[in-house]
């Protein structure tokens, strides 16, 4: 089945760049009876975004500067600008890997300031702590699930801080092998924070929890037992310290799993369902 055409909007204008999210609307939305809505962040799979009106749901794809030429707290920023431009009260925020993590700051203001005003949140296998191991330990001379090394050289043009900004990289850009050399050489916090002075504690989710200053609305968390790109304890983490989140854990089950055209996410839509009173 063809993927819907979208229709593309300027959500935002900063850096030189338009900022841009695809919207998704089922058949069946009118201007009376509008469908809720599912703002997605990017970092893995699109595949819940084929088809919108099997579910009634508006999907919307929403770009945001990337790292490391934009750092993370004007990444949040064009986030909660996604949600804010929407101006919707029926809004979950969604998103997988990169995209989870963002959705579960957003949701709870973590490293904001503000809670976002959302109805919940669904991630799909999310990072949620920086000072997690996986991230500060290099992984060489290779990444355990890539059959060679990556070369810096090979992503010189990226890796400069001070390069061109951009809010978008297509899945088969030069720049698509970042996320594993970031594995590789354990970077992450220096990708995404480096020159802020703000200590990588500051976005990580279960601690903030533990707090008490933060909570999520209700939320959603699917994850593999055996992902090697974004660890399952990730996922825990943030389950031990808020038991009220929905958990699936996928048994023998990997990163972007919910590519495969076989994977309906039904847990995930009666969550999202249950929480719109759809």
């Amino acid at each position: 089945m063809a993927s819907p055409t979208p229709l593309e909007l300027v959500f935002k204008h900063v850096d030189g760049l338009d900022i841009v999210m695809d919207v998704y609307i089922p058949e069946s939305a009118t201007a009376e009876s509008p469908a809720p809505i599912v703002l997605w962040w990017h970092g893995g799979g699109l595949l819940q975004l084929l088809s919108p009106s099997t579910h009634r749901i508006c999907f919307i794809s929403a770009d945001y500067r990337l790292a490391p030429q934009t750092r993370l707290p004007d990444i949040l920023a064009d986030c909660t600008d996604a949600v804010a431009f929407l101006s919707s009260p029926a809004v979950i925020l969604s998103g997988s890997s990169a995209g989870g993590w963002l959705a579960l700051l957003c949701g709870a203001g973590i490293g904001i300031g503000t809670q976002t005003k959302v109805q919940g949140v669904a991630a799909l296998y999310p990072i949620t702590d920086l000072l997690d191991a996986f991230w500060t330990t290099p992984q060489r001379p290779r990444v355990s699930y890539l059959d060679r090394a990556i070369d810096k050289a090979e992503l010189d043009p990226f890796l400069d801080p001070k390069g061109d900004k951009v809010a978008f990289s297509a899945l088969d850009s030069p720049r698509a092998m970042f996320y594993h050399y970031m594995v590789q050489e354990g970077i992450e916090a220096e990708l995404v924070l480096g020159g802020t002075g703000i200590p990588p504690e500051t976005y990580s989710v279960a601690p903030a929890l533990r707090s008490g200053g933060y909570t999520l609305p209700p939320t959603y968390i699917v994850h593999g037992d055996i992902d090697d790109k974004v660890p399952a304890r990730q996922s825990r983490d943030v389950v031990a310290a808020a038991p009220e989140v929905q958990y699936d854990e996928l048994e023998g089950v990997d990163h972007l799993f919910d590519k495969n055209p076989d994977v309906k996410m039904e847990n995930m839509y009666s969550f999202m369902h249950k929480v719109f009173n759809s």
